[in-house]
């Protein structure tokens, strides 16, 4: 994933309610940085993909990759 792709991920986990689900946080987070519907399906659809292939949810994926962002810094 790109680096934009990461710090919206970051962002939408650090930044989701109690009980929410990512995709929730992440179109809030999109929204709010004022980028196209078309990059929150991009988003979504390559969360989708990376969860189907570590046979998980996407909630758990982005967790992990923001977690991992979070380490690099």
């Amino acid at each position: 994933m790109d680096s934009e792709t990461l710090s919206i991920l970051r962002e939408a986990v650090r930044t989701s309610l109690r009980n929410e689900t990512i995709e929730r946080a992440i179109g809030r987070t999109v929204r709010r940085r004022d980028l196209d519907f078309s990059r929150y399906l991009q988003i979504m659809n390559d969360l989708r993909d990376l969860a189907k292939e570590r046979k998980t949810t996407p909630d758990a994926v982005a967790r992990s990759l923001a977690e991992e962002k979070c380490e690099d810094d």
